[in-house]
């Protein structure tokens, strides 16, 4: 005899605003990061340490929405964690492109 499956959680709408808000301010500091960097360094400021850090904490946010998404408390925090880096890194690029691309808008 099969049991029956357990009832689905219900998704909540606060955690998964609550993770997107912070995945896009999460996704324009580390926008900000790399142009400070990537700025001081064609400036003349070489130090390799700062661009060492930029990279090193680069991938620190992806880490930290995957480790949301494991722990069952806070799934629904992480899914939108990484949909607001996701949605930050898209609109970046159409602020990057409209800033440093003449003619594009």
């Amino acid at each position: 005899m099969t049991q029956p499956l357990p009832e689905p959680k219900q998704i909540r709408a606060w955690p998964i605003i609550g993770g997107l808000v912070l995945g896009v301010v999460v996704c324009w500091v580390w926008i900000t990061v790399a142009l400070f960097v990537g700025f001081g360094a064609s400036y003349g400021y070489d130090n390799n340490a700062a661009a060492i850090a930029a990279v090193a904490l680069a991938g620190l946010p992806v880490v930290l929405g995957i480790v949301f998404l494991v722990v069952p408390r806070t799934r629904q925090l992480g899914a939108g964690f990484l949909m607001g880096i996701s949605i930050g890194f898209i609109a970046g690029a159409g602020v990057c492109a409209s800033l440093f691309v003449p003619g594009t808008f």
